[in-house]
């Protein structure tokens, strides 16, 4: 097991049941003590609990905690992103802060057709009279509110959308795009194969960091949108590869 999906497991337990002790989680997950400590440091780095003596209680909700980090950048590469989408499309928006920034600005939008395996972005669009909205069915990952999966992927071999707007946890020349989890780079893989062009959001801190699982090599998208905090050597580098940056 990754570590990535070990603590996500974590947080499951917390959001059940508050708090947890280091010798539940060295029972539950038959490591040592050192990797529940590095997990739970981990996690408390990221803001999503908070360290006890023996344990761990829950701090504040997951995607509030990452909606807040780079709130700013995010909101502008959302803003940028809806330039790009025009009345009668249809798109896929990935999971993620940034597309769900991207999904409150589409409610004057018409005949507009969104496949997405977001809970929250579900949730804000499925009272738009002129959006048709899609969910995508599958295993739900409780704190970060999203479906994977092989139902998901199965459904989306059948659609094919004009536009693909994704997120990634890093960026890099070398791996491209990836995610520390690997059931969320396996329906990302498959979501990149059904857009005619491909939109990447990404917030210049993720750019030149890499994680465990590559969903996408930099090559395979047609555009990157970010904020004007990215470096102009690493934007002539991914301009040379075809990429138009915004």
């Amino acid at each position: 097991m990754f570590a990535e999906e070990r603590q996500e497991q974590i947080l499951e337990l917390l959001k059940r049941n508050k708090r947890v002790s280091n010798t539940e989680l060295i029972k539950k997950f038959g490591v040592s003590g050192t990797t529940i400590r590095i997990d739970l440091t981990e996690l408390e780095q990221k803001g999503l609990l908070s360290r006890t003596h023996g344990g761990a209680i829950l701090k504040e909700d997951p995607v509030s905690s990452r909606r807040e980090k780079n709130k700013e950048a995010k909101e502008c590469i959302a803003r940028k992103a809806r330039e790009q989408i025009e009345d009668g499309d249809t798109i896929l928006l990935d999971s993620g802060t940034t597309a769900l920034d991207l999904a409150a600005l589409l409610n004057e939008l018409h005949n507009l057709t969104v496949i997405t395996n977001d809970l929250q972005i579900a949730l804000k669009l499925q009272k738009c009279p002129e959006i048709h909205l899609i969910l995508l069915g599958g295993r739900v990952r409780t704190s970060f509110e999203c479906t994977v999966g092989g139902m998901g992927i199965r459904a989306l071999e059948e659609l094919s959308v004009d536009k693909v707007f994704m997120t990634t946890n890093a960026l890099s020349l070398q791996k491209g795009a990836t995610t520390p989890n690997l059931d969320n780079a396996e329906i990302k893989r498959a979501m990149m194969k059904i857009g005619n062009q491909r939109y990447l959001l990404c917030d210049s801190s993720k750019i030149g960091t890499k994680t465990v699982c590559s969903f996408a090599k930099i090559e395979e998208f047609d555009v990157l949108i970010t904020d004007n905090k990215i470096s102009q050597e690493m934007k002539e580098k991914i301009e040379k590869l075809h990429i138009e940056v915004l």
